[in-house]
């Protein structure tokens, strides 16, 4: 298949497409660093907010299934914030080392791709089960109970449908994401030949 005839002219008409300067790459490179450095730098804030703030709950709510729903908050809080940063981590295009830039640019693409696809198995889902724990504490707690369980009266199950309808809502905004991205993958791909 390498000296397919069709591939060749087709890679021809590429190389006088050709590439887009050099200083145009680097500036996309720069631009999408700067970006998820940005939105990695909220998520970080929002995960120490978190942890912070449900640290607290453990010792000033009442009812045993918050403090245990809090405990699970804090853990998961930790945990989405490693997998944020050892998932998607922005790299400075410093980092490429040897590599092209373009090769690096596309590299880093797949990475936040593939970190956007997961979003929900390694971000939302360990939040779960904490917020139910604590969602049930909480509903319990105001009907005066301080170990017993209460079943969830229809304000709660509103706000778990309401809840609900937000996760679904960000997944499908990260799998959107994940497909421009794809778009801009495919692209690097065709000025280098690939994935024909």
């Amino acid at each position: 298949m390498k000296d397919d005839p069709a591939k060749r002219a087709w890679q021809a008409s590429v190389e006088i497409a050709g590439a887009p300067p050099l200083e145009e790459v680097r500036k996309g490179v720069n631009r999408f660093y700067r970006f998820i450095s940005w939105r990695n730098g909220i998520e970080y804030v929002a995960c120490a907010i978190g942890a912070i703030s449900f640290s607290v709950y453990v010792f000033t709510v009442s009812h045993l299934f918050q403090k245990v729903g809090s405990v699970m908050i804090v853990a998961a809080v930790i945990f989405v914030a490693w997998q944020l940063h050892r998932r998607a981590g922005a790299m400075a295009p410093e980092d490429a080392g040897t590599m092209p830039l373009l090769a690096f640019s596309r590299a880093q693409m797949v990475r936040q791709r593939d970190a956007l696809r997961g979003l929900f198995w390694w971000y939302v889902l360990p939040l779960l089960p904490g917020m139910l724990v604590f969602l049930l504490g909480t509903t319990a707690a105001k009907r005066g109970e301080t170990t017993a369980l209460v079943m969830p009266g229809w304000r709660e199950w509103t706000f778990i449908a309401v809840m609900a309808a937000f996760i679904a809502l960000v997944c499908w905004l990260n799998i959107h994401f994940a497909g421009k991205l794809q778009k801009h993958i495919d692209e690097i791909d065709a000025l280098a030949g690939e994935g024909v």
